[in-house]
């Protein structure tokens, strides 16, 4: 397995003969063999390159995080390498990463020269296990099993529109009277807007529509400051313009908590030194921050 996920990296056997320090005609017939106990074809060979096959790329991602599981045990159990070093593999919705990732990374890096770090933002929820993260910041409610999380505080989302926008349109009291509203909607290709509104039964979702619709949390946030709209707002994104007045929250004035903001990652008896140590770190910055507590909410 780790002879097929050197391969399966470098594309190429020649490549990953060289970095393993293996003949290459001894690592071709490993892979080989490992394609005969398996009984499945994993690689495609041609005359000048390499391809995995669908089966293949799904088998080497799972290889490399065996791999890795493996050296991080042996590293914990023989105690020879305190030192963080490796690949670290991070994930985060792009709002919340490109807000708090950046100085994060950076002090990260200089104090840990020996590791590598990989970050991806992305709306898509990352399965951690399956694609071998390491991390990932969550918000909202983590209710997979094989994730370990560290609660940083409550995540909460607001209803947000800048003080020209309630003066000129007047501030919605119900979710009935959002429809005469616009709504600043962020959505992906083909989807229903749905905002969450507090009911006798908790809360549920309702359909809003407007103007205007973005595919990007940073346009529709600026449309809201300019007063083209209501906008439903992360804490962490808009508590510094409601401190300043810039925005002002309506609807549901207190926020409406859905669940935590987390630091999560797969549960591992012997935490590597490169994950543990970036949660520390992570844990001590955003601990107590700001946007974790109860900001202003009178319109």
């Amino acid at each position: 397995m780790r002879l097929f996920a050197k391969v399966a990296e470098a594309q190429s056997f020649s490549a990953a003969a060289r970095g393993l320090g293996v003949p290459k005609q001894t690592l071709s017939r490993r892979v080989a063999e490992l394609e005969a106990a398996l009984d499945v074809q994993l690689l495609r060979r041609t005359t000048r390159r390499l391809h995995l096959t669908d089966v293949g790329g799904a088998y080497a991602v799972r290889c490399a995080e065996v791999v890795r599981l493996a050296d991080d045990a042996n590293r914990a159990v023989t105690a020879t390498d305190v030192e963080p070093n490796g690949l670290l593999r991070i994930t985060a919705d792009p709002l919340f990463g490109e807000t708090f990732l950046p100085a994060l990374v950076a002090e990260y890096a200089h104090r840990w020269s020996r590791v590598q770090v990989e970050v991806m933002l992305t709306r898509r929820r990352v399965d951690l296990v399956d694609e071998g993260f390491d991390v990932a910041f969550r918000v909202g409610q983590v209710d997979d099993k094989r994730l370990s999380t560290t609660n940083l505080g409550p995540a909460r989302v607001r209803y947000c529109a800048s003080p020209s926008y309630v003066r000129e349109r007047g501030a919605p009291r119900t979710a009935d009277e959002l429809r005469a509203h616009d709504c600043l909607v962020v959505h992906a290709e083909g989807e229903a807007a749905r905002w969450p509104v507090r009911a006798k039964k908790g809360i549920v979702t309702v359909p809003v529509g407007g103007r205007f619709r973005f595919n990007t949390f940073a346009m529709t946030y600026a449309a809201a400051l300019a007063g083209l709209g209501i906008a439903l707002c992360p804490d962490f994104a808009c508590a510094e313009d409601l401190r300043r007045r810039r925005l002002v929250t309506v609807l549901h004035r207190s926020g409406l908590d859905v669940g935590a903001v987390s630091i999560a990652h797969p549960t591992q008896r012997y935490l590597s030194a490169r994950v543990r140590s970036f949660v520390e770190l992570a844990t001590e910055h955003l601990r107590g921050a700001p946007w974790l507590e109860r900001v202003p909410s009178r319109s």
